[in-house]
């Protein structure tokens, strides 16, 4: 952990005062918020959050070559942005046999919560090829995901940011709205897994704070997944529209304070509308042209300045990453099947680590957070930035401050609107920077050690385990 004095230095020296403080704030109220009605004043200059999750790719499937890529581009751009923990700067599991990817269609890992386990195998990082498949050691390049490349090479990265659960699509996006483990291991359709109460929606409701959830192709009357799995959602449908919407409201002026954009579960169950949420095997680049748009629609208006924009993904899909997920406490809240196996309750395992890209006005260009997030961490920005108390402890606990270094609040920047007509990596950046280099990763994994002193973690996966 790092100390208070550390990370206001950081932040002064590194991004402005402005920045500092509000950190600062966030240390002083972590625990202590009272909810009230929104007064229409919010903690940074964020009115707007836009939070966009797509499907199934771990970090290292996207940004484990970033900046160089490969084949490699060093030049005067490359090195000067911050490097993010990749493929070839750390020691990495035996037996791995990476390929990059020869298309923009991938063919899909086996997906589920058993495989995703056996995958991480207790730390060791080293069960993709067996559990998930040959399909789960691609990475892709420039070539294959330039619009993410540019938008993290002009924006902010986090390169140590994990799903909210280690399982698949349904556990993960109700955790991103829970702030905690539901305890769900599959996609099948459930009746009242959690209730509208223990939601951020309901939260935000309670407290006048407009929001949407936007997602493709509706079908009218039905609450999309995993929304139908929240007991009493009905009564919230007029915040559930289709994503044509959200055109109207950036024109009308009527976008909500807290937004979701999913390209998931229109019909009602998990569905993917191929080519737009990046699951596999959906088109790369028209999803990535899809995905412009919303993000363009937002730069060319008058909300350009006052809207955080987030990309990021439900989990990791079974392709390989090497950084092995923090275990957390979770004071009670939800569970993990796994652990509870184990006789460890009241602890849970983040998901696999996935890009997280955060861009607005006041992005750090060319900058990688390298402090440890979570989905987690989203809900902890939304109440933060809101004056809302901390939907839940782990939430509080999820690194506000650290989310808040992304930022620097001096003077908003112009947008850079990207299509692809002149997506290309990489792009003049805006304003010189030279940071060059690696932002090492440094995360809290005593509860692998106490996995290790009751015999399920072995030395060799603690030995590997210490390199993050």
């Amino acid at each position: 952990m790092r100390s208070l004095y550390a990370v206001i230095m950081i932040c002064f020296i590194i991004g402005g005062a402005i920045a500092g403080l509000l950190i600062f704030q966030v240390f002083l109220h972590e625990t202590s918020r009272n909810i009230s009605t929104y007064n229409g004043i919010t903690e940074t200059p964020f009115k707007h959050i836009v939070i966009f999750i797509l499907e199934n790719h771990a970090f290292d499937n996207v940004f484990g070559t970033y900046p160089f890529g490969y084949p490699l581009i060093k030049n005067g751009i490359t090195c000067s942005v911050s490097r993010p923990v990749g493929l070839f700067n750390q020691t990495l599991p035996n037996d791995l046999n990476l390929e990059q990817a020869k298309s923009v269609i991938l063919k899909d890992p086996i997906e589920g919560y058993l495989p995703y386990h056996k995958d991480w195998n207790l730390g060791l990082m080293n069960g993709f090829a067996e559990y998930s498949g040959a399909q789960s050691q691609v990475f892709l390049s420039y070539q294959q995901v330039p619009l993410l490349w540019d938008y993290a090479e002009e924006y902010t990265l986090a390169d140590d940011y994990f799903s909210p659960v280690l399982s698949v699509t349904q556990a993960n996006r109700l955790a991103y709205l829970t702030g905690y483990p539901t305890g769900v291991e599959n996609d099948s359709n459930l009746n009242s897994a959690i209730n509208i109460s223990d939601t951020v929606m309901y939260q935000l409701s309670e407290n006048n704070i407009s929001w949407t959830y936007f997602v493709l192709n509706r079908e009218s009357g039905v609450i999309p997944f995993p929304l139908n799995s929240i007991s009493g959602i009905r009564p919230y449908s007029d915040h559930i529209v289709d994503t044509s919407r959200f055109f109207y409201d950036i024109l009308n002026h009527e976008l909500p304070s807290v937004s979701w954009i999913s390209f998931t579960g229109g019909k009602g169950y998990d569905c993917h509308s191929i080519n737009y949420d990046m699951h596999p095997p959906g088109n790369l680049t028209l999803a990535q042209i899809n995905l412009y748009k919303y993000i363009n629609a937002i730069m060319k208006s008058n909300y350009w300045n006052d809207t955080l924009i987030l990309i990021t993904f439900d989990e990791g899909g079974g392709f390989f990453d090497q950084v092995p997920p923090p275990i957390i406490f979770t004071y009670g809240l939800g569970k993990s099947p796994y652990l509870s196996s184990l006789n460890l309750s009241n602890y849970s395992t983040l998901g696999q680590r996935i890009p997280l890209i955060l861009i607005s006005a006041y992005s750090r260009e060319g900058w990688v957070n390298n402090y440890t997030l979570s989905g987690y961490s989203i809900l902890g920005f939304i109440d933060y930035n809101w004056h809302m108390r901390f939907i839940t402890n782990i939430v509080a606990n999820s690194d506000v401050a650290g989310f808040l270094n992304s930022f620097n609040f001096s003077k908003p920047r112009p947008p850079i609107i990207l299509s692809y007509q002149n997506w290309t990596y990489p792009l003049p950046l805006q304003y010189p920077i030279h940071y060059g280099f690696i932002a090492t990763i440094d995360n809290n994994y005593t509860e692998y050690f106490v996995l290790y002193e009751r015999g399920f973690v072995t030395a060799t996966a603690l030995k590997y385990i210490e390199h993050y």
